[in-house]
């Protein structure tokens, strides 16, 4: 469990990587070239990205803290990584979907969009029940 941890936190840290470079292209090249909606809709998720990362870096430390240390049970292992698991197929779905619409990205799916949005919703809420699962 604990490679997962680790690949999680890597990720998390390319995606705080990505939210700094799009802000800086927001700011100096995409402020100017795209259309109030088309830079609405690049802020939003750029915005969501941010947060997502914080969430995902929080819960990522967390549980490589508690790998690290002594085992716990194995149902309380189980459910935090499937949140984040979620929340790293919930973003790709969101923002790569948004991302790939504006620039013209290959395999984009708008239909992909919402179910992304969706999953990171469902997440947030599994991640709320972690707190109350005992076992």
């Amino acid at each position: 469990m604990q490679k997962f941890w680790q690949i999680s936190l890597t990720l998390t840290a390319i995606y705080g990587a990505v939210v700094v470079g799009m802000s800086a292209a927001i700011s100096h090249v995409f402020l100017h070239s795209l259309d109030g909606k088309a830079l609405s809709s690049l802020l939003s998720s750029t915005a969501l990205l941010a947060f997502q990362s914080l969430a995902l870096l929080a819960l990522s430390l967390v549980q490589l803290g508690n790998a690290q240390q002594a085992e716990t049970a194995s149902s309380r292992k189980k459910l935090p990584a499937l949140v984040a698991a979620g929340f790293h197929l919930g973003l790709w779905l969101f923002v790569y979907t948004v991302w790939a619409g504006l620039f013209n990205l290959p395999l984009h799916f708008s239909q992909l969009a919402p179910v992304g949005g969706q999953l990171l919703l469902l997440c947030w809420l599994l991640l709320a029940a972690t707190a109350w699962i005992r076992k």
